[in-house]
């Protein structure tokens, strides 16, 4: 596989990650051979490693390592085949390799001397283990056509690497004295954790969040009895003198025994009183202490694992810059790339919901955004559009602004789309606003593109942002002006688990509102609403705003009120502002999000839902689905949710099985870039189940893979009813006849092999077989 640049350095690290497990496998695999006895299963598993390791080298564009790794390959393919013996100087050789190898990956640099010794004592065994039959020259085909109708035309032998060496030696040096060196560079000890686990560990701190709740509460308890403490005091404090009095008055009394018990009682109640004081302040001050140990320690084990599952936005910029420049290539458009903001990290789970958003959003600004360069001329613009990028955090927000330089989006057009397309009648259209109107192109399949292209369409899929957005409490706004340019913005909570909201009470029930959205907290006379459009209206910073009931959108009943003054709580969200009308409000708060069951999930108006430290559930409500409702911007969907769903995915589906982490990551970021929904299966085995259990347009498959292998998987799939007008792409690292013949008899649609495609080539393979 060819790259034109330099992998990025997120490549390297999976890549170096990869290699390490591979080098741990073959010299652990090489002592059991010279210290026991050898096996076929050894020699497999030697074969299959150095055939990974070989295919990630040249994904990463790393020579020496791919170079090393294919003559490690032939070597246990020499040795399966019994055309050479694993003898203890063949080893040394092997170990030297393998050394050689954990140099580049440490940081090491490796004199030409050593290089050129490992990889020639390394052909001159290949050379010596083949038949003299079979020659020592291989054949380069045009691999990239489809198996049944491959005739690949015979070229000459490549020459030996012993010729070779000069360049590779020149290339390593040309590599280690460029500012991007592709020479690995040490680094710090780590060890891989899957996502699933950091979430896991992550509820459980969120666990430990509510219990430091409950015991703020159990503080609270420990501060009621003090206080009930305190007035009994003053109460017995109050009436001491009288029992003074009546005790002197009644100490000669003869008669009052049973009095003077009670007397006595009286007196050894107050040391009681001074005694249980003193306990309650000591115990009241502990607990604060301890209650301020137990927050500081959850809130830094809470933000080390939110630090844990940070990434950089960084890491995507690549793909981001490639569709802005493939869109532009395509529609021929001159089109300048700006990004603002690129460290500012991410929690991995909203940034992988938001990378699909981001890149529709970056065709549709190119694609319909921009206008073509002549156009811009004649307009007074520069003809080079431009489309910018930026990320910023603010608070408990991160805001991701996607903006462009090209027409705008016109509401006229937008109401008249809308009514033709029967989502509004003409007279709901008139009454929209502009910034209501461009709104509308959320609506799933609304669209003001008088012609439909592969690449996107404004309006085309906008519904599906706005639902992933929301799906993470986020929201979507647009901006725009004709003829200036569009700004679309996403907003998207920090933490997913932790949020800062405010408590409203409504019909007797409380509820959360989360802060970021209220834009103020109010009391108002009634005398204040009037009406316009036959709803309650209230003036806010001198514009209309709609009041509405919370406890009606609810279906619960306000509490009596006063018949002089509301409470009120302004919301802005989808490009609108509501106020509305609650019992009352408290003050802000931080809850706990815990995730809904299915049952819920997908209830009205409501987003989450928060344990409180009393055993309390509070539902948190969706903004933008009051605000919408509120509007009646609930506009009729033409689609339930699922074909929503089932229509963004609708992008092809491709399955890529392939052993080697870094050329899965690779090939994945490949077709991804490219507009594909790409699933990654570590085998064959995988493969086939994943077959069975979801529609795939295609699946590219390694041929070398454990547990079943490309032609195995290929055969599997096609002897299948179900499966079997899955197009099959066969990809490899090996050129030779015979595995061609092989892949063409499992019944694959085309067989590629790696060091002889690039991108391109691989893309209008994957067309020519659908």
């Amino acid at each position: 596989m060819h790259m034109a640049d330099s992998p990025d350095s997120d490549l390297l690290n999976i890549f170096r990650d990869e290699v390490g497990e591979y080098l741990t496998i073959m010299n652990a695999t090489l002592l059991e051979i010279e210290t026991a006895a050898m096996t076929t299963e050894h020699l497999r598993e030697l074969n299959r490693v150095a055939h990974s390791m070989k295919g990630a080298a040249r994904a990463v564009g790393l020579k020496v390592i791919e170079t090393v790794g294919h003559y490690m390959e032939e070597v246990f393919e020499a040795a399966l085949h019994d055309h050479l013996q694993m003898s203890p100087d063949v080893c040394d050789l092997l170990y030297d390799g393998l050394d050689l190898i954990q140099n580049i990956v440490d940081g090491g640099e490796n004199s030409q001397e050593t290089v050129a010794s490992v990889l020639v004592h390394l052909e001159q065994v290949v050379v010596s283990s083949v038949p003299q039959s079979n020659g020592n020259g291989r054949t380069s085909t045009n691999e990239h056509a489809p198996v049944a109708e491959e005739k690949p035309p015979e070229t000459p032998p490549a020459p030996p690497v012993s010729q070779q060496i000069p360049a590779i030696t020149a290339e390593i040096e040309a590599q280690a004295n460029e500012s991007n060196t592709l020479v690995m560079r040490t680094a710090e000890d780590s060890v891989r954790v899957s996502v699933g686990k950091l979430d896991r560990l992550m509820a459980e701190v969120s666990e430990l969040l509510v219990a430091r709740m409950q015991h703020d509460e159990r503080q609270q308890d420990v501060e009621s009895l003090r206080r009930l403490h305190g007035k009994w005091r003053r109460e017995w404090q109050a009436v001491r003198g009288a029992y003074i009095r009546l005790a002197r008055r009644l100490q000669d009394d003869e008669a009052g025994d049973d009095f003077r018990l009670i007397i006595k009682f009286l007196e050894n109640n107050q040391r009681h009183l001074q005694d249980t004081n003193q306990h309650l302040s000591q115990l009241a001050q502990v607990m604060r202490q301890d209650n301020m140990r137990l927050t500081t320690l959850s809130d830094q084990l809470q933000d080390d694992i939110s630090a844990m599952r940070m990434v950089s936005f960084e890491t995507l910029l690549g793909t981001f810059q490639r569709i802005v420049r493939d869109v532009a290539r395509d529609t021929n458009k001159l089109v300048h790339f700006d990004v603002m903001g690129s460290t500012v990290e991410f929690d991995k789970t909203v940034l992988d919901a938001l990378k699909d958003p981001i890149m529709h959003l970056l065709r549709n600004a190119v694609d319909h955004g921009v206008e073509m360069p002549d156009k811009r001329e004649k307009n007074g613009k520069s003809p080079t559009g431009r489309v910018s990028l930026s990320v910023e955090q603010r608070g408990n927000e991160i805001v991701v602004r996607i903006e462009d330089d090209g027409a705008g989006i016109d509401p006229a057009q937008i109401r008249r789309v809308a009514v033709k397309a029967g989502v509004l009648s003409q007279t709901e259209a008139d009454l929209l606003n502009d910034d209501e109107a461009r709104s509308l192109v959320f609506h799933p399949g609304l669209t003001t593109t008088t012609h439909v292209t592969t690449i996107s369409g404004r309006g085309v899929g906008m519904d599906v942002v706005q639902d992933r957005v929301e799906s993470l409490r986020g929201r979507v706004s647009v901006q725009s002006k004709i003829g200036s340019g569009t700004a679309i913005i996403l907003n998207v909570p920090v933490s997913l688990t932790r949020i800062r909201c405010v408590v409203l009470h409504v019909g007797g029930e409380d509820y959360a509102i989360p802060s970021a959205v209220i834009t103020r907290m109010m009391s108002m006379s009634r005398t204040e609403i009037f009406t316009a459009e036959n709803r309650e209206m209230i003036v806010i910073d001198e514009r209309p705003v709609p009041l509405v009931s919370m406890g009606d959108l609810l279906g619960a009943t306000l509490s009596e009120r006063k018949a002089d003054e509301i409470k009120l709580v302004v919301v802005r969200a989808t490009d609108r502002t509501v106020a509305f009308e609650v019992d009352d409000l408290e003050s802000e708060r931080e809850l706990v999000l815990k995730p809904l069951g299915p049952e819920i999930a997908r209830a009205h108006f409501v987003s989450g839902a928060a344990l409180l430290g009393t055993g309390q559930v509070m539902i948190v409500l969706d903004a933008n689905d009051l605000v919408r409702t509120a509007t009646g911007a609930t506009l009729p969907r033409a689609r339930s949710m699922q074909q929503k769903v089932e229509k963004a995915e609708r992008k092809l589906r491709v399955l890529i099985a392939d052993d080697s982490i870094t050329t899965r990551t690779l090939e994945k970021n490949i077709l991804e870039t490219a507009g594909f929904k790409v699933s990654v299966a570590i085998d064959g085995a995988e493969a086939w189940r994943m077959v069975n259990e979801a529609d795939f347009d295609v699946v590219i498959s390694d041929v070398e893979m454990p547990n079943m292998d490309g032609l195995l998987l290929t055969r599997e799939i096609k002897n299948n009813s179900r499966t079997k007008q899955i197009p099959v792409i066969l990809l490899t690292s090996l050129s030779k006849p015979e595995q061609r013949e092989a892949g063409r008899k499992a019944g694959a649609d085309a067989y590629l092999v790696k060091s002889q495609f690039n991108q391109g080539e691989l893309i209008r393979t994957i067309q020519s077989v659908i």
